[in-house]
């Protein structure tokens, strides 16, 4: 009787053990609502306002900041951008497609005749990114190339 109750203690402590180890999170429900995104590297920024639904939409609108080379002098670049697609959470990821982008050269549209940022967004294309951090009010995502990036829910 002394060897059962050892070993059901020890099937108890072990399986409560695993349970508190293997914490189930719902990203899908965590995720909902109105994020803040930005990302900068040397010579760009990108601001980002993207609200993902529970349908498994989301949209967006944003500012890209680029500076390109001009003979030896930068020429800063502002375009607005409008988009919607689909999402979904796969593991630690989260998966996206982009269905429709709008990209606007806000202040030297000359310049779209020999580089039009549109061009750069593919659509219809899942893409991965990892859920390295996800709270209340923050998510840190890394694509699965280039560095990652942040965001902070926002309520509206």
């Amino acid at each position: 009787m002394k060897y059962i109750s050892v070993i059901l203690a020890v099937i108890f402590l072990s399986g409560s053990a695993t349970g508190a180890l293997t914490v189930s999170r719902d990203y899908k429900t965590e995720i909902l609502g109105n994020w803040i995104c930005k990302d900068f590297w040397p010579g760009y920024a990108a601001f980002e306002m993207i609200r993902y639904k529970k349908d498994g939409t989301w949209n967006s609108f944003g500012e890209v900041i680029v500076d390109f080379p001009l003979d030896e002098n930068y020429l800063k670049v502002r375009y607005g951008a409008v988009g919607t697609g689909i999402w979904e959470i796969e593991d630690d990821n989260l998966i996206s497609m982009i269905d429709y982008v709008k990209v606007t050269n806000r202040n030297h549209s000359w310049l779209d005749e020999y580089f039009n940022m549109q061009d750069l967004f593919t659509l219809n294309d899942k893409t991965s990114e990892e859920i390295v951090v996800l709270s209340d009010n923050y998510i840190n995502l890394k694509p699965n190339t280039g560095k990652g990036y942040e965001c902070y829910k926002v309520e509206i």
